[in-house]
C-alpha cells in the first residue's frame, strides 16, 4: 500500500523546485551576457548623452536627434564627431554650507522690475531738495577734448581691502570679515578690469591700486585724498575720478542681501553711484556738478542695461569729490556678491561709461 504525501510535504517540494528553477534561470542569464554583447557591439560604449535644448552638446555644430526620451542616440557617429572620444563633462562641485554658516539672499534693488520702464530714483540723505529730472537737463559738467596719449580717468580705492565671496558661494562663515589684502578677491581686482576695459575702448585710464584703508581705516579718506592729489599732479589731463568700492547690505533681521540682476544671460552685481555734498561741512560748493554727471550716467545705464543700477545715493559727506567735477564713488555690488558677479557688472559699466564720455567730449 502506497503512502500518500501530506499537504505540507507537497508544498515543500513545490517551494524547493521553484527555487532551484530560479537559480538555474539566473545562472543562464549571466552566462549569456558575453554572447549578447558580441552580437550588439555598440551597447558597450557611450550611446546616450543628455539633450541640451537649443545648443550643440559638442559645440561644433553636431546635429542632435530628439528621440522623444530626453536623450540623443549616438549609436551612429554624427558627422565630424570623433568616434569613441566622447566623455561626459564632470559635474562642477557645489560648495556646501556647514551648520554654522549664514545664508546670502539676493534681491533686485533697482526700485523697478526688469521689463518695466526704468526710472531715475534717488536716496536723498541730505537737507537739499533734489529733482533728478532737472539735473538731466543740465549740460554735461566736463568740457574738454579726449586726450590721445594721456589719461582721462583715474580709478582709486579708498577702501581697497573690501572683498567679495568666492565664486559659487551663497553663504559665509560668521567669522567672515569681508576684507582681504588679496587683490584678486576684492575691489582692486574689479578696478583693474575696469581700467583695462576702458583703455581698450579708447578711454585712457590709470589705476591706483593702493589700499588706503590698511594703515588706519578711520583715516582712509584722508589718505586717499592725498593719493588723488598726487595722481592729479602727475596726470593733469585727468578729469574723471572713480573711487571704486563694494557696499554692505543687511536687512532688519541682519540677513546679508546681495543686489543682483541678470543681464546678457549672466548674474551681475547691481551698482550704485554715491554723490557727496557740502552738508557735512566740507568745502564742496561744486557738488551739483558731480550730481549732474551721476544723473547723466544713471540715465545711460538705465537706457542700455535696465536694472544694472540702484538709485543714486546723495550724502552729506564730500568723499573727496571736490577735487574734480568728474568725481564719483561707485559701489559695485555688496559683500554678499561673488567676484564673478562683480566682474560681470563692471564690464557692462565700462561700456556705458565710455559711451557717455565719447558722446559728450570731442
Amino acid at each position: 500500500m502506497k503512502r500518500r504525501l501530506t499537504v505540507s510535504q507537497r508544498q515543500a517540494i513545490v517551494k524547493w523546485g521553484c527555487l532551484l528553477l530560479s537559480v538555474l534561470l539566473l545562472v543562464s542569464v549571466f552566462a549569456a551576457i558575453p554572447y549578447i554583447v558580441r552580437a550588439i557591439p555598440h551597447i558597450s560604449g557611450n550611446t546616450k548623452r543628455p539633450l541640451l535644448q537649443g545648443t550643440s552638446a559638442m559645440g561644433n555644430g553636431t546635429p542632435q536627434y530628439n528621440l522623444g526620451s530626453g536623450e540623443i542616440d549616438c549609436s551612429e557617429p554624427a558627422p565630424d564627431e570623433p568616434v569613441g572620444e566622447y566623455e561626459p563633462e564632470a559635474p562642477i562641485p557645489t560648495p556646501e554650507a556647514s551648520e554654522n554658516d549664514l545664508p546670502v539672499l539676493s534681491s533686485n534693488l533697482a526700485w523697478y522690475e526688469a521689463g518695466s520702464v526704468p526710472e531715475l530714483n534717488i536716496i536723498n540723505r541730505t537737507k537739499y531738495n533734489v529733482v533728478l529730472a532737472d539735473y538731466l537737463k543740465k549740460p554735461f559738467p566736463i568740457d574738454c577734448a579726449i586726450p590721445d596719449n594721456e589719461p582721462l580717468v583715474l580709478i582709486i580705492h579708498t577702501h581697497g581691502s573690501e572683498s567679495y565671496l568666492e565664486n559659487g558661494f551663497d553663504f559665509y562663515s560668521p567669522e567672515e570679515s569681508f576684507r582681504s589684502t588679496d587683490e584678486s578677491r576684492g575691489v582692486v581686482h574689479i578696478g583693474e578690469i575696469l581700467c583695462e576695459k576702458l583703455n581698450s575702448l579708447g578711454i585712457n585710464t590709470v589705476h591706483d591700486k593702493t589700499m588706503y584703508d590698511i594703515a588706519d581705516f578711520n583715516k582712509s579718506y584722508t589718505y586717499s585724498r592725498e593719493g588723488i592729489k598726487k595722481m592729479l599732479e602727475k596726470y593733469p589731463t585727468v578729469e574723471f575720478v572713480i573711487d571704486l568700492h563694494r557696499d554692505s547690505v543687511f536687512d532688519s533681521n541682519d540677513r546679508n542681501i546681495k543686489p543682483l540682476t541678470t543681464l546678457n544671460g549672466k548674474d551681475c552685481a547691481q551698482l550704485m553711484l554715491v554723490v557727496g555734498t557740502d552738508e557735512g561741512g566740507s568745502a564742496h560748493g561744486g557738488w551739483r556738478d558731480n550730481l549732474t554727471l551721476a544723473t547723466h550716467l544713471q540715465q545711460k545705464m538705465n537706457d542700455i542695461y535696465p536694472t544694472l543700477a540702484r538709485p543714486i545715493n546723495l550724502r552729506s559727506a564730500a568723499f573727496n569729490q571736490a577735487l574734480t567735477k568728474g568725481s564719483l564713488l561707485l559701489e559695485v555690488g555688496s559683500c554678499g556678491n561673488t567676484v564673478e558677479e562683480a566682474e560681470n557688472a563692471i564690464l557692462l559699466f565700462a561700456q556705458v561709461y565710455a559711451s557717455l564720455i565719447k558722446e559728450n567730449l570731442k
